[in-house]
């Protein structure tokens, strides 16, 4: 798939690929490579649970070499949350926003939710600061999803 930017270096619009794509597209480089790994471990804990998709945004997501995290956006709209406590307790703790705040500082990962009910952090992250529109990437996290 051959994807289109700006002249700010976002996605013309969002697009839907398989991780596959995703890696070939946006993980070049040591640091990238070093986000997704720790992005692949999220992904893995709420597409267990139920999450049928992640949009991504941000600077990962964009021409940037050096991004400095990845913004993941989970529908939340099916997750089996008796099962996603027991797996990331921690994500409805006491401590959550701490908890939330470190994995930002240490793994590069800003974690969002989402439920198809109620979209207004998907639309919050198809902005810039200065309301210019970025595409995000769809990944599709359904039974079939698996990554090593």
């Amino acid at each position: 798939m051959n994807l289109s930017f700006n002249s700010s270096g976002h996605l013309h619009k969002t697009v839907e690929l398989t991780l596959v794509e995703f890696e070939q597209h946006f993980v070049y480089n040591a640091l990238r490579k070093e986000i997704f790994k720790n992005a692949i471990r999220f992904l893995k804990i709420f597409g267990s649970c139920g999450c049928t998709s992640v949009y991504i945004g941000g600077s990962f997501v964009s021409t940037k070499k050096n991004p400095g995290d990845i913004d993941l956006c989970f529908d939340f709209t099916d997750v089996d949350r008796e099962k996603f406590n027991k797996e990331f307790p921690e994500f409805f703790g006491q401590n959550r926003y701490n908890k939330l705040g470190e994995i930002c500082r240490d793994l590069k990962c800003h974690i969002f939710t989402f439920k198809r009910e109620k979209t207004d952090m998907l639309k919050f992250l198809n902005y810039d600061r200065d309301d210019n529109y970025k595409g995000l990437v769809i990944i599709s996290l359904k039974k079939d999803f698996t990554y090593d």
